[in-house]
């Protein structure tokens, strides 16, 4: 199995393994979309780290974290009920 893999290009090795991903990909995003509160956060998450910026040398991977942590806590914070003072 391996001389096979070996003597195969490394492109079509690439979209084999990317075909073989595609299974993990769909159900993730199924359940980061599954939830209506926490689906704008899941989507720019998953786009933010998707797009593949980095900054000051850190990866894509930390900073979608933080954009969908930051846009996670902005939406729930402007969903919250306002409490009428007493």
């Amino acid at each position: 199995m391996t001389t096979l893999f070996i003597a195969i290009p490394e492109t079509f090795v690439a979209s084999l393994a990317g075909l073989a991903l595609l299974g993990a990909l769909s159900s993730g995003l199924a359940g980061a979309m599954a939830e209506e509160s926490e689906r704008e956060a899941g989507v720019i998450t998953f786009l933010m780290t998707a797009s593949g910026v980095s900054f000051f040398g850190v990866g894509s991977a930390f900073w979608g974290l933080i954009a969908g942590v930051a846009a996670y806590a902005i939406l729930v914070w402007r969903r919250k009920p306002q409490r009428a003072a007493p």
